[in-house]
């Protein structure tokens, strides 16, 4: 509207000139006036719906917190003169990139987003709006494009109730080298490398003196096959970010940790296996609103992870 009125006032001060001060001068300004704002008109209506806009997928996953960039290709379909073009994304927050498409075919902008939350992350192409190079017309094209990043679980202190201790890895029992229990395929009395973090208690020095390096049991002796630990479907993000850390607690004791989640399941019992759960968790699908906790855990979950974090052992 205010550009429009700017129109108006230059014709009427052209009008003006015409009658008071120089007609010849005068008539040329509202010629040239008039010509300026039929073609800009002409040339918007013409071009509007002649050129594409498409938001590419975004690859691989990204840290929790970090910005995460995007692209936008814009391309132009035969005649297209449009100088101000502004693409409105939402993700953690609203977002407004402003381009144009004078004289190239095709234009990619890039802009960025924060990583808000553990698991997948969208972000949307709302719509872009568009204006004629005197900017008296709009128009608004809606789109709603998503694209995904996947978005790895923080690494935080497990901070739940406390598990019970049937479920942890004994930290007493002494076992001599050589000893192996494979039952299922799972490992019992097997060795990993140490990692920082794992108990003094648990380290084989005959096993390690031999291979020089330090070596750890994987221990199995309270009987269960894994820890099972189970995210609902309703959970939010932050329950991925929790199971993530009793899950590294677990294993770094020498456990075996069984997640599952929407049917889908994975199990972990070294550092090496530990990093490819937390990628497959940053795959996982969360749901972005709180609702009752509704859904029956399988029979063999041992810790239920809910809500907006609840935690039921």
């Amino acid at each position: 509207m205010t550009h429009i009125s700017s129109y108006i006032q230059a014709l009427l001060f052209a009008s003006l000139f015409t009658v008071f001060i120089n007609a010849s001068i005068g008539w040329a300004l509202i010629y040239i006036i008039g010509a300026a704002i039929v073609l800009s008109i002409t040339t918007f209506l013409i071009s509007k719906k002649r050129f594409t806009v498409k938001l590419r997928d975004i690859s691989g996953v990204a840290e929790h917190g970090r910005n995460v960039t995007f692209d936008i290709l814009l391309k132009k379909k035969g005649f297209c003169f449009i100088p101000y073009v502004e693409l409105c994304v939402s993700a953690d927050s609203s977002i407004h990139i402003r381009t144009s498409l004078l004289f190239r075919r095709s234009v990619s902008v890039s802009g960025s987003f924060r990583a808000a939350h553990s698991g997948l992350n969208t972000i949307t192409l709302n719509e872009v709006i568009i204006r004629d190079f005197l900017g008296l017309l709009q128009f608004r094209i809606p789109l709603e494009q998503t694209a995904h990043i996947a978005v790895l679980p923080r690494v935080i202190e497990y901070d739940g109730p406390e598990v019970p201790p049937n479920l942890l890895p004994s930290e007493e029992e002494e076992v001599e080298e050589g000893v192996a229990v494979t039952q299922g395929g799972m490992p019992g009395y097997e060795h990993r490398e140490y990692v920082v973090g794992d108990s003094p208690r648990r380290v084989n020095y005959k096993l390690s003196a031999k291979k020089q390096k330090l070596m750890v049991r994987l221990d199995e002796s309270s009987g269960h096959a894994s820890t099972n630990l189970y995210i609902t479907e309703n959970a939010l993000p932050i329950c991925c970010d929790k199971a993530f850390a009793l899950a590294k607690k677990l294993i770094i004791r020498g456990g075996t940790v069984k997640i599952t989640h929407k049917g889908d399941e994975r199990t972990a019992a070294t550092p090496e296996t530990l990093d490819r759960l937390r990628e497959w968790l940053a795959f996982r699908e969360f749901a972005e609103t709180e609702e009752p906790f509704t859904e029956t855990p399988p029979a063999d979950a041992e810790v239920v992870f809910s809500g907006n974090g609840q935690i039921a052992v």
